[in-house]
Order: C-alpha cells, then structure tokens, then sequence
C-alpha cells in the first residue's frame, strides 16, 4: 500500500503519505486561503521528499468536509483528478472522523462554521454513528464530557477539552487504510446550502 491523503477543508493544507505502517513523509501549512494553488506543489514536494513518484501510488484519500465550501471543492477535485489519471481508488473521510480519531469516548466534535454557529457530531462508546447536526451557541456552550475541534476555543464550555496532535492529513490516511473494505466515498459533507450570491 502506498497511500497519499490531503486535507483543505479549513485554514491549512496537509498532505501525507502512509504506506500501511506509518507516515513515511507529510507536510502542512496553515492559510487562510489559496489552498487550490498551494495543495499539488505541497503533493509533489511530498512524494519527492518520500522518494516516491505518483505511479506508485495505490490510493488517494481525502477529507470530504464539512468545513469551507471552496476548501472542500478544492480537496475533492483534485482527489477525483488524481485518481482518474492514476487508475486508483479515491476514500473518503470525513472533517468530524479527523478530529476525533484517538480520542477517548464518548466524545462531541464541535467546529466554527464561521456563522455563529456550529457543526456538530456526537461519537458515543459504543461506536453507533449519530448523524451530524448545526447547533447554535446556547446548545454548545451546555455539552458536556470530553469535547473537540476548532470550535471549543470560542465558547466557556462545560467539557472537558481533548486533542490530538497529528496533523489533519495523516489522521485522514490511517482513517482511510483502516476501513479499506467498507471506504466512504469521495462525496462532499454539506450540512448547509452554499450561500452563493450574483
């Protein structure tokens, strides 16, 4: 296996590259925009930094969201191109599965939608998937137990704050190498309409 994941969906790009046992090269950068200019030049300079070329590449993996609209188009076309130029499976994992990955439960991921208010997903012990959802403030601010994501640094919650350190794309490769017999597609997790405007 030699599988390449990246992540765009927030204010960073990160690449990895995980060849079934660990990380053997990753990069990552944090911008507040221009991730699409930034995220083929940061694969390349990840494949040469591993020795690697793109054809030996088995599978691309990728956060599908939720998070910035355009960060979230920008991942999937380019793990959509990759993988149709290459002739290898594209996998899915989601912004929520990235952040809870190692930690304890039960456990609610909570990030900034950056409109006042938050996606939310609650992973509870006994592994049961719990749909995600929008909450306002009030609602968040009231949860406790262990809490997560980018959204925890906004508010005086009464969870106890959890994380972990590895850096987005290397959560997105172990997720998806974990679960290559049932992979989630490569489609991307709106909760919310685009506010787009002419």
């Amino acid at each position: 296996m030699l599988l390449l994941a990246f992540d765009t969906t927030a204010n960073s790009v990160s690449v990895a590259l995980y060849d079934g046992t660990e990380i053997v090269a990753h990069k990552y950068a944090e911008m507040t925009r221009g991730q699409g200019e930034a995220l083929m030049p940061m694969i390349a300079d990840t494949m040469a930094t591993a020795g690697r070329t793109m054809a030996a590449l088995t599978h691309i993996a990728v956060a599908v969201g939720p998070g910035s609209f355009t960060g979230v188009r920008v991942c999937l076309a380019a793990a959509r191109g990759l993988g149709l130029a290459l002739g290898i499976p594209v996998l899915g994992v989601t912004t929520f599965e990235v952040a809870a990955l190692d930690l304890p439960r039960p456990l609610t991921v909570i990030l900034d939608t950056k409109r006042g208010d938050f996606y939310t997903q609650f992973f509870p012990e006994n592994g049961e998937v719990v749909e995600p959802q929008i909450q306002t403030l009030d609602v968040v601010s009231n949860l406790s137990g262990c809490i997560t994501g980018d959204g925890v640094m906004l508010f005086s919650g009464k969870g106890t704050v959890v994380r972990h350190e590895m850096a987005p794309a290397e959560a997105v490769a172990r997720i998806a190498a974990s679960r290559l017999d049932h992979p989630l597609p490569p489609e991307p997790v709106y909760l919310r309409d685009a506010d787009v405007s002419c």
